[in-house]
């Protein structure tokens, strides 16, 4: 049985080596994620600058304009996060007293934090940007504009729904075991100092 899903008991107390060395890969595997992710929201702040922004196109109107706008300010936002989370992850220094890198890496690994608030920037920019681009629309779906903007908030929030679940599942398989031996180490060396 692996260590990080046994229960932490006197007669099972967790391993530092292997702590650490699961840390460590768990962050440069979050390393590259965060690249990766960093440069597709560049590229499509860009691309929606280009085509929805500052594209001479007459056929766009006004709140096709304010929808890209919408969107590359998401997408910038986002990038910026995603930077900001590489950088983080890029100079994660392991020769920290043992008190500080697990105070870290608690932090890290923990699911809800201050660091969700420009992802939810983001999604809520995205959600606007969508929402401006189909309630204008009336040949997108037979109905009022109320129906058109309930369908839209359903299907948007639906899937933001079903991507936050794919994500703590995620979270739960991944960073769970780390944050939770994490949290148990620094309870237990907070008590021992104490």
């Amino acid at each position: 049985m692996n260590q990080s899903n046994q229960p932490n008991t006197p007669m099972n107390p967790i391993n530092i080596e292997n702590l650490l060395s699961r840390m460590q890969q768990e962050d440069m595997r979050n390393k590259k994620l965060m690249k990766g992710v960093f440069v597709i929201y560049l590229v499509l702040s860009i691309v929606y600058a280009l085509f929805l922004v500052v594209n001479p196109d007459p056929d766009l109107s006004l709140i096709d304009r304010i929808s890209g706008l919408c969107y590359v300010f998401a997408f910038l936002l986002g990038s910026l996060y995603f930077r900001r989370e590489y950088t983080m992850y890029k100079n994660m220094d392991y020769t920290l007293p043992l008190m500080q890198l697990l105070e870290k890496t608690e932090k890290r690994y923990r699911f809800f934090s201050r660091k969700w608030l420009p992802v939810t920037g983001v999604v809520v920019l995205i959600n606007v940007g969508i929402s401006l681009s189909l309630w204008h629309r009336p040949t997108m779906w037979n109905g009022s504009t109320l129906e058109r903007m309930i369908i839209t908030e359903a299907i948007f929030w639906t899937v933001m729904f079903i991507s936050g679940y794919i994500g703590y599942l995620r979270w739960k398989a991944r960073s769970y075991p780390i944050w939770k031996d994490t949290k148990s180490l620094l309870d237990e060396l907070k008590d021992e100092t104490s």
